[in-house]
């Protein structure tokens, strides 16, 4: 006689596994399952996670039809745990309609509990207005938006958050996104792309030094045009930003006593910034580096390379990988490459990625192969002081 299933495989698993699973499914899948047996007919209303993504609004059924089953999920809910939306509203109009109904539904999800929150939300209309709840939510440890403008809000707290991703976000002022993350007081990872400010308007000299974020380990900041005090990030652990759009010239340099992971886009030859770096890298381990910005603009680049007089300490005693992506080859390039290979006495790899912008790989034609096959020549033949490093182009 065949076994009982409902005592046996996966349903055989208590209800707290059972809802742990379906919290990896999106909502829909989840309510799927309630047509496999009399057990799993509720179930998914115990899973304290709501996952709406990949929704396309186009036409007033699809509408309507959304809005009253997410809206059913909610008020099945007592206390919810994870809120993902991802939403296109593919009319104008349906953009004006929608956002309200965003907003309350987010502020539900505040007040009951919400511990990670992605929101993504895309109209033929205006960016949506960061909904206030946010901003005060005590229960928050991941934050991650996409598609929204940021207000001057005059009080940020977000005691819990430990996580914050921005994506294609506009904030009002550069004061308005400093002040997001002064008022996450444990925050240890931030990730920042495409960002646009309104305004240059920031806090002031006095406010900008007493900026500290001793938690963060994590920053990832690229395309976003802001002067951000490296002196807040002086406990990070790994660290890529876009560096002439973050730095200006006399900005102090903390030490990065935690750093090994380094990534520096937008160099463009200042070669004197990457010593300074360095110089305050004592224990860097992986250093990634770009010459050029991401549109290619190289204006105003520098040909000269004078070796430093003292070796970073981070050359002698940590690196173990460097790469150097969109090396055109340029004379001042090639002599901070046979600079780091000549110093880095624990290099274990450097990778050489040449540039990838199409107009200027078919400006330069056949040629650019000698070209690069000259760069492999000299790289290869020069000594190293590491007798394992191993070169890689591409």
């Amino acid at each position: 006689m065949p076994p009982n299933v409902d005592d046996t495989g996966i349903n055989g698993l208590p209800e707290t596994v059972l809802c742990h699973i379906l919290s990896f499914l999106s909502t829909k899948q989840a309510v799927a399952t309630s047509v496999l047996s009399k057990r799993w007919i509720h179930l998914w209303r115990s899973v304290l996670s709501i996952d709406f993504t990949n929704i396309e609004v186009d036409d007033l059924e699809a509408y309507f039809r959304f809005n009253k089953s997410l809206y059913s999920v909610l008020l099945s809910r007592t206390s919810i745990k994870s809120f993902r939306l991802g939403i296109r509203y593919g009319g104008f109009h349906f953009g004006y309609i929608g956002i309200p109904h965003v907003a309350k539904w987010v502020d539900h999800v505040v007040q009951n509990g919400v511990e990670h929150l992605h929101l993504d939300v895309a109209t033929r209309v205006d960016m949506p207005k960061l909904p206030a709840s946010i901003i005060t939510c005590k229960t928050l440890v991941v934050l991650n938006l996409n598609g929204f403008t940021v207000n001057d809000f005059s009080s940020i707290k977000l005691p819990s958050l430990k996580i914050l991703h921005f994506e294609s976000c506009a904030f009002l002022s550069v004061r308005a996104f400093l002040l997001v993350m002064a008022g996450c007081p444990i925050l240890e990872e931030l990730q920042a792309a495409h960002i646009v400010f309104q305004s240059e308007n920031s806090l002031a000299n006095q406010e900008l030094k007493s900026l500290s974020f001793s938690k963060l380990i994590r920053v990832d900041m690229i395309c976003c045009y802001c002067h951000f005090p490296l002196t807040a990030l002086y406990n990070v652990e790994s660290l890529r930003i876009e560096i002439d759009k973050m730095y200006r010239p006399h900005d102090e340099i903390p030490t990065f006593h935690n750093l090994t992971n380094l990534k520096l886009l937008s160099l463009n030859c200042n070669w004197p910034l990457l010593i300074q770096m360095l110089n305050h890298c004592p224990k860097l381990q992986k250093l990634d580096l770009s010459e050029a910005n991401v549109d290619g603009d190289r204006d105003g680049v520098q040909e000269n390379w004078v070796d430093p007089k003292c070796v970073p300490e981070c050359l002698s005693l940590s690196l173990r990988s460097c790469t150097l992506l969109e090396f055109f080859g340029r004379k001042s390039e090639l002599l901070m490459a046979k600079y780091i290979l000549k110093n880095a006495s624990l290099l274990q790899t450097m990778t050489i990625t040449g540039p990838q912008h199409r107009d200027y790989l078919l400006s330069q034609g056949p040629q650019l192969h000698v070209y690069s096959e000259y760069i492999e020549r000299e790289l290869s033949s020069f000594p190293r002081t590491s007798a394992t490093c191993q070169l890689s182009f591409y």
